[in-house]
């Protein structure tokens, strides 16, 4: 497993370092925010453990940026702050988990495989007659793939990932028109598209007035 340590406290960098690597884990680390950021867009890893408070770009910023173009790899935030603000903020641009210092390691460790089992689950059942597989992406209703254009596959993409729990319009945007310029987006169209092309229920996707989508079960 590979795994990016982005913690400006040095000693406990260097603790959470070793311990996992002591469980075979290829590690990285770093103090600083924008060092981050290089080494996110240079690498790939399979869970990310950040710090609120660095130099340069804070960890809530990082995990906005992650989540950008990764809706599915964890994240969990570790901070001294007591902030409540802080706590949602931190949900709210994508953490998966939200740790307060000081913690045990092996809090840490649990939440980790916690995070990578959910992370394992390839398909989801939504009904008896509609499943969804995560590593192909692909729709089945009744036994029989349905044929998604690419936008809509990545709208369904994103809803069912955070099933049950509310995304926020702009995250639905960056992610599923991508690095593209945004204006003028249609999710609306894409959202009743969805709803009818498919054949859910409309009660699945639920519409919150000013926040965003989800897909309810």
């Amino acid at each position: 497993m590979k795994v990016l340590i982005v913690e400006d406290d040095i000693q406990l960098n260097t603790t959470i370092k070793r311990f996992l690597e002591l469980q075979n884990n290829n590690v990285e680390s770093t103090l600083d925010g924008a060092e981050a950021i290089l080494l996110i867009d240079s690498n790939k890893y399979d869970i990310y453990i950040i710090d609120i408070n660095l130099p340069n770009i804070s960890g809530l910023e990082i995990v906005k940026y992650i989540r950008q173009k990764d809706i599915n790899t964890p994240i969990i935030i570790i901070t001294a702050s007591l902030e409540v603000d802080n706590f949602v903020q931190a949900y709210d641009n994508g953490c998966s988990e939200y740790i307060k210092k000081p913690f045990h390691l092996k809090e840490l460790e649990i939440r980790m495989n916690h995070l990578l089992e959910i992370k394992k689950i390839d398909i989801l059942t939504i009904s008896n007659d509609i499943t969804y597989n995560f590593e192909f992406r692909e729709l089945k209703i009744r036994g029989k793939v349905v044929k998604l254009r690419k936008k809509v596959n990545r709208l369904l993409y994103i809803l069912l990932k955070n099933i049950n729990h509310t995304v926020k319009t702009e995250d639905i945007i960056n992610y599923v028109w991508e690095n593209e310029i945004k204006e003028n987006y249609s999710l609306r169209q894409h959202i009743a598209e969805l709803r009818k092309e498919f054949m859910l229920d409309k009660n699945h996707i639920v519409s919150e007035v000013g926040v965003g989508y989800k897909f309810e079960v």
